[in-house]
């Protein structure tokens, strides 16, 4: 079986996605949560974008996303209120519009780090999925530093690791960002503490197998006084993260049963996923993820 293309029935939500068409963001406050003694948590509220990670201390400052153009001099105000000065590092966990929409608002005053492969979908002019931007982005937007597979800052007193998994999952250039000393990490979308299925960006090669493999790797890395901040939704912890991953698992091995079996993606959404997954509702539906599953699929 070759890879699919993504049903027709999602483009209206990919669609959506554009920041060209995002809600009023006015109103959005960011709250801010201290994990540690240099490591804070912000988040949105309404929760309309990602969630961020903050190192501050001797040696400065360090960001993790910065999420859409509009929020940034919010962004800027909170982080000025924890500590002063430039922001010296910028790490993008991702590409998306809602984790690195702001770039440009930061790139003249911050160095941004991020896998190479983000840097090649902001040069392109994606925002997510098959959506652009109008025109260039400005050079201010690009990732200057990148990299293949790991890299380490040691930034305030401990080992900040940024950690690209072998497999692609949610895009093609996940990071994930783990404060050793704080015991934080910061999962991008790969994770999303919504009770849901996670969102595939197939079309920068992104796989629902990948993210499966990906999360089974980070739950050996992390233990249960680790604080997890997910791309969106609260702060989580291992339990958390282990309930996301089994059902990402036990749905994979569902749709890859039955395509094994000559079904159709357009089947086996009609049949539905079993009863055991009745009650997750949140984020993607049900027949999006079987879509996203079913197109990861080489069979």
């Amino acid at each position: 079986m070759k890879s699919r293309s993504i049903p027709v029935f999602m483009v209206p939500l990919l669609l959506s996605m554009s920041i060209n068409s995002a809600p009023d963001l006015s109103a959005v406050e960011i709250e801010v949560t201290k994990l540690s003694d240099t490591v804070y948590l912000l988040i949105p509220q309404p929760p309309l974008a990602g969630n961020l990670a903050v190192s501050v201390g001797e040696d400065g400052i360090l960001l993790v996303d910065d999420q859409m153009m509009p929020l940034a001099p919010k962004i800027k105000a909170a982080i000025a209120r924890l500590h002063k000065g430039d922001i010296t590092f910028l790490v993008n966990s991702h590409y998306h519009y809602d984790h690195a929409g702001g770039n440009a608002a930061f790139g003249d005053d911050s160095v941004i780090v991020a896998h190479r492969s983000v840097r090649k979908r902001l040069a392109e002019g994606r925002e997510a999925g098959a959506q652009f931007i109008e025109g260039k982005r400005p050079v201010a937007a690009l990732p200057v530093v990148s990299f293949d597979d790991n890299l380490t800052f040691h930034w305030n007193g401990e080992d900040v690791d940024v950690i690209h998994f072998s497999a692609p999952a949610h895009t093609d250039g996940d990071a994930i960002i783990f404060f050793r000393g704080s015991n934080v990490v910061h999962t991008g979308d790969q994770y999303v503490n919504l009770r849901g299925f996670p969102y595939i960006d197939h079309d920068v090669g992104g796989s629902a197998l990948g993210l499966r493999d990906n999360m089974a790797k980070l739950l050996r890395m992390v233990d249960s006084e680790t604080r997890i901040i997910p791309g969106h939704g609260p702060l989580a912890s291992k339990a958390d993260l282990t309930w996301y991953h089994d059902v990402v698992s036990r749905s994979i091995a569902f749709v890859e049963a039955r395509a094994r079996a000559g079904k159709s993606v357009e089947e086996i959404q009609k049949e539905g996923l079993p009863e055991e997954f009745k009650d997750i509702k949140g984020f993607m539906p049900g027949p999006a993820w079987i879509g996203f599953v079913y197109a990861s699929l080489s069979l």
